[in-house]
């Protein structure tokens, strides 16, 4: 259907520029179609046009369509018989046809039907030198553009061919180069040791499976909905966002086998160990960096299995060793004691007190001081770090958060629980306040040593029985259910606990469509205990 197409362009543009060419000669010499040859010659390059238009060329042979440029030639040839008309220059026509599509003894055979035509119907008029010389000029210059328009169509097509050929190997190479990239993205993803690649602007590039599952991400890099939270250490304190690993490698920071804690979604904890490498980039793009991930959570809790083993049975040894040797004392300060007894005696006590000083020396180097796991925690750090971890939460709310009051509010606790405390409540608020609404926190202490906090919303709020109902386990409004907000029931619980576990108090105040204060109060005095 190409060639079809592409031979009625030909014939079209040649047709136009005879029906051009007779407007103009009806115009200005309307006596030259007193010339039956001029008339045919017109004649037949219309009914070739609509034969051409016709035919369906494409289930034709190739060397079918050569009868079109031949049959225009002939309709030239009629013209040349028009005294003062030189309409032969029309002949690069079909030499141009014959020379673009066809090899070249057919744009000679074409010359030479041409040249027949120029003999046979042409106006002889002159010498037969000046005819002569007329018909060399004509098969000179035909031949010339019919070689050089040949040459420039072997030329393209060559070229075509080349940039064909070159496409299908482009083509191959980006198969291939997918296929490997598929392969090398399976490995990677099979690793159990979490990698990620990060730019030096923070922007996450690449990160395989054991990632997504450590640190909460869908396969599309997102993050859900139980993010993981970083730690400085076990129940320690959360980092914040410019301190986690991917914006310290960001910010170019060389780390080898850092110690990270994690808390992951599941409410785990996991050791990491974080290794950076940085990696070359294309051309002077952005710096990226590969950062290592490794799971070390199950050594270190094999290494604690094996120190807690090592302290049993040291610890169980060491009882009836102590009693060995000292019964062993008692009888060898006894005076009775016949030949050879005194001696082996003394072979018993050495050997008691050897096991007895190495048992003493595994339990020195396996036993854990039992601490109290309260220490001074600044509530202010606590609620500001939470803060910064829901800001982007708030931020897609369209929510406002303000945190205000006291500068430093030190109490003796948990900071990790604290931290559950503060990212439930804060939590409660975000999603329980529509958009547009505020949320605040203020610190503060109030007579008597006490630490207070003070979370604040404009949201929903909740009618008094709720409010009476709040700590019950899977407890959640009926309001909360239709608007179907996400929630257990069991954070408000754990809140509660955790607050006892301080000794401190929580106290709720709500209001249907004004909001809900929550108040929780610490006690101070165990910090200055622990000071004195």
């Amino acid at each position: 259907m190409i060639r079809t197409v592409s031979i009625w362009r030909w014939q079209l543009v040649f047709t136009g520029s005879v029906v051009a060419i007779v407007v103009m000669v009806t115009a200005f010499k309307p006596e030259t179609f007193a010339n039956t040859l001029v008339v045919a010659g017109a004649v037949l390059v219309l009914v070739t046009s609509v034969l051409t238009l016709a035919v369906p060329w494409h289930r034709l042979p190739r060397s079918a369509a050569a009868v079109v440029p031949l049959l225009d030639a002939l309709a030239i040839g009629f013209t040349t018989n028009a005294p003062g008309l030189r309409l032969g220059f029309l002949w690069v026509f079909p030499i141009v046809w014959l020379a673009t599509y066809f090899t070249l003894p057919w744009v000679f055979g074409g010359i030479v039907f041409i040249s027949a035509t120029l003999v046979l119907f042409a106006e002889q008029s002159g010498s037969p030198a000046d005819i002569l010389l007329r018909l060399l000029t004509l098969v000179i210059t035909l031949g010339f553009l019919g070689v050089t328009v040949r040459i420039g169509a072997q030329r393209s097509r060559a070229a075509r061919r080349l940039l064909q050929r070159r496409s299908e190997q482009v083509n191959r190479a980006a198969v291939r180069a997918e296929a490997n990239q598929r392969r090398v993205i399976q490995i990677v993803d099979a690793l159990s040791v979490a990698l990620v690649v990060v730019t030096a602007g923070g922007r996450i590039l690449q990160m395989n499976d054991a990632y997504r599952a450590l640190y909460g991400r869908d396969r599309f890099g997102a993050e859900l909905s139980t993010a993981a939270v970083e730690y400085d250490a076990r129940r320690g304190v959360a980092l914040p966002p410019s301190r986690t690993c991917l914006a310290r490698a960001a910010g170019g920071e060389k780390l080898d086998a850092e110690r990270v804690w994690l808390f992951d979604g599941a409410g785990q904890w996991r050791a990491l160990e974080v290794s950076t490498q940085p990696m070359a980039s294309a051309g002077e793009g952005e710096a990226i960096t590969l950062v290592v991930i490794d799971d070390v959570t199950a050594r270190l809790e094999v290494d604690e299995e094996r120190r807690a083993f090592n302290a049993m049975i040291s610890h169980e040894l060491r009882n009836p060793l102590t009693a060995i040797v000292g019964h062993v004392d008692l009888l060898r300060e006894r005076e009775d004691l016949p030949g050879r007894v005194p001696a082996q005696l003394e072979i018993i006590a050495n050997a008691g007190e050897r096991m007895h000083d190495l048992v003493t020396s595994i339990l020195r180097q396996t036993s854990h001081t039992a601490q109290d796991p309260f220490e001074s925690v600044d509530l202010r750090e606590v609620v500001e770090s939470a803060a910064a971890s829901y800001a982007p939460v708030i931020s897609s709310n369209r929510q406002t958060l303000r945190v205000e009051g006291a500068e430093s509010l030190v109490i003796s606790g948990d900071a990790f629980r604290l931290r559950q405390v503060v990212d439930n409540l804060l939590s409660n608020a975000a999603k329980y306040t529509p958009a547009g609404g505020h949320i605040g926190i203020d610190l503060d202490t109030m007579a008597g040593d006490q630490a207070v906090v003070t979370i604040i919303d404009d949201g929903f709020g909740m009618a008094a029985d709720d409010v009476a109902r709040v700590f019950e386990p899977y407890f959640r409004t009926d309001s909360a259910v239709r608007a179907g907000i996400g929630g257990t029931g069991l954070g408000m619980g754990i809140v509660r606990e955790i607050v006892a576990a301080h000794e401190g108090s929580i106290d709720i105040a709500s209001e249907v469509g004004v909001g809900t204060r929550v108040t929780l109060r610490f006690p101070q005095r165990r910090v200055m205990e622990a000071q004195v």
